[in-house]
């Protein structure tokens, strides 16, 4: 397939609200979550031929238990005792690296960088966008992959299916009676012979999210122990994996994980409609993360200070905004309510709502970068949501990539306290960020419904968040750090409202 013609299947993708097309290349993938109990269900694996996709027959799936049958190749990783140094033990940011990018390399990496295929055994991989043909090149032959990936439900159905003698396992995970199934988590779990690499970022399983868009990584290494343990972030991480119907085969190996130097936490989205997002609403979207923020709080700030933050908002995708979902995202955002944050702060609601920067590109950002009309693509913003009366055009601000000239797919938020001192920001003010799948959207975090007062959620998403992110100004230039490393960020930190006549890049 020519590349002329993949671009076209894309722009058809995305024009049309990110609905599948079935073009046998490119695969719009959704992930789901698990029926209500903790495990899929499926009774059989079919063998398929990967050249008959996406029209084989693929399995319905029951609620019973699931058995991929994918066992080790060789011994039990947790038997085997090796010291290794692990390259990233205590987490880290990356930024992927663009092509033809000559500076910055330290704080980049491509797909092959992360997944060092000649040591890789096997590997779990979720993406809502995935060029099959593209993601097999990155592999040995004899590396064993499952790949949770997204599918139109009017065409398939739920279940497991596989292909070369089941080296290759696809999901096609849980869609319910959702307006518009999406699955957008994007996670990877590495098993090496010494170790697991866990890595959440914001990039689909395509060239284009690895090659001329900017995307944004975290990677933490954890060694294997010969004692199984429970509990912690192993249970939150298997929770998360159950949740896009990953096979219980794989969610067990997790046992014999050694977490202990874990820092961040994980903020998932599922829908509210499937079973797990009915019984666990409270565990996902803005609840998640107003669980977290409680975390968050500074105990060097007093009550005012600690709720006076400012967020930067960025995602490469914006949907049906207003001032009221503002004010609410915020106060999530704070592990409060508007009403509480205006008692104990007196920040008014117009404050809270200010307090939130909505980054997005203009329309001459998206029409100067340097790789033309594909990435625009991927930038996704409907006219009719920027021309809304509702929509508040106020909070939007410019925001510049690092590397010049090209555009941001990385979806991050970024927590900074407004603490002064002298007039002045306090040195070494403490905050969060966030990074993944969740674009700013009520779809991806989810908005609250008046009848209920509980969070409704429509997507599958996927993300971390980095407690006690410092932040210094030296030389006119503002740094993010944590866990004692600079953190590199996809844009940088001066984000200036639009201009008189700027607008944003619209959707083409």
């Amino acid at each position: 397939m020519t590349k002329d013609k993949v671009d076209d299947d894309i722009a058809v993708q995305l024009d049309e609200f990110d609905e599948l097309i079935s073009s046998g290349v490119i695969c719009i993938s959704s992930d789901s979550e698990s029926d209500i109990g903790d495990v899929v269900d499926i009774d059989n694996i079919i063998d398929i031929d990967l050249e008959s996709l996406p029209s084989s027959p693929i399995l319905e799936t029951k609620r019973k238990s699931l058995d991929t049958e994918d066992k080790p190749r060789d011994e039990p990783a947790h038997k085997r005792q090796a010291t290794v140094e692990l390259p990233f033990p205590d987490g880290a940011v990356r930024l992927t690296r663009m092509e033809g990018e000559k500076e910055n390399l330290a704080e980049a990496m491509t797909l092959s960088d992360i997944l060092q295929k000649s040591r890789l055994r096997k590997a779990l991989l979720s993406t809502y966008v995935l060029d099959l043909d593209w993601l097999l090149r990155h592999f040995d032959s004899s590396t064993k992959l499952v790949i949770v990936k997204s599918y139109d439900p009017k065409v398939e159905q739920r279940g497991v299916y596989q292909s070369e003698g089941g080296r290759i396992t696809l999901v096609n995970p849980e869609f319910a009676n959702q307006g518009y199934p999406m699955m957008h988590s994007k996670i990877m779990l590495l098993f090496y012979d010494d170790y697991m690499r866990f890595v959440v970022s914001s990039a689909n399983l395509f060239d284009i999210d690895w090659t001329v868009l900017q995307n944004i990584v975290f990677i933490q290494d954890m060694p294997y122990t010969s004692v199984a343990v429970s509990g912690g972030f192993t249970e939150e991480l298997a929770g998360s994996l159950r949740d896009i119907s990953v096979p219980e085969a794989v969610v067990e190996q997790l046992k014999f994980v050694d977490f202990s130097r874990v820092k961040i936490h994980i903020v998932t989205s599922v829908p509210t409609a499937v079973g797990r997002g009915q019984f666990h609403m409270d565990s996902y979207g803005l609840d998640r993360l107003s669980k977290v923020a409680k975390m968050m709080r500074n105990p060097e700030l007093n009550e005012s200070e600690a709720y006076d933050m400012t967020l930067f908002c960025y995602g490469s995708s914006m949907g049906r905004l207003t001032s009221a979902y503002l004010r609410n995202f915020y106060s999530h955002a704070m592990g409060s309510t508007p009403a509480s944050i205006q008692n104990s702060s007196g920040l008014s609601p117009l404050d809270m709502e200010r307090n939130v920067k909505v980054g997005f590109h203009t329309q001459a950002q998206g029409l100067s970068n340097v790789n033309g009309s594909t990435p625009r693509q991927c930038i996704k913003f409907k006219a009719d949501f920027y021309s809304d009366p509702s929509f508040p055009q106020y909070a939007l601000h410019r925001v510049e990539s690092k590397v010049a000239n090209t555009l941001i797919h990385a979806k991050v938020i970024l927590a900074r306290s407004n603490a002064t001192e002298n007039g002045q920001r306090k040195p070494g003010e403490r905050g969060w960020i966030y990074l993944g799948s969740h674009n700013f959207t009520p779809g991806a975090w989810g908005y609250v419904r008046t009848p209920d007062k509980r969070c409704h959620v429509n997507n599958y998403e996927y993300g971390v968040i980095l407690l006690n992110v410092h932040f210094e100004s030296m030389f006119g230039r503002d740094t993010v750090t944590w866990n004692g490393t600079k953190l590199p960020l996809p844009f940088r930190l001066a984000w200036p409202e639009y201009e008189k006549g700027e607008v944003p890049l619209l959707s083409e």
